[in-house]
């Protein structure tokens, strides 16, 4: 007879939310508002460009370390690049010495 495995506690393995954020997004944005705001204070900004750019580089980290951060790159870089596999035809070192050397005129 086969025992049902039963959940115990639902939140296991998944991240801490504190609002509207995950517990990994708060640590983050506590983390880079503080250096933001020590670094631009070190070099010489008042406490409102400290606190203006504390915001700033927390909100960054905040939109980046999202759940889907694509979504914030697309806006940045709108064009993906499409590969494509090509096929060049194969022609050995001795054909090209057999055909000569073909210079080319840019200028008349």
């Amino acid at each position: 007879m086969k025992k049902e495995i039963k959940h115990v506690n639902q939140s296991l393995g998944k991240n801490a939310p504190i609002g509207i954020f995950t517990g990994f997004q708060f640590a983050i944005s506590i983390l880079l508002f503080g250096g933001g705001f020590f670094l631009t204070f070190l070099l010489g900004a008042g406490m409102i460009w400290s606190i203006l750019i504390g915001i700033w580089v927390s909100a960054t980290g905040i939109a980046l370390s999202g759940k889907r951060p694509y979504l914030f790159w697309s806006r940045i870089f709108p064009n993906v690049p499409v590969w494509t596999r090509g096929y060049v035809k194969y022609s050995s070192p001795l054909d090209k010495k057999k055909s000569g050397n073909k210079k080319v005129k840019l200028w008349h």
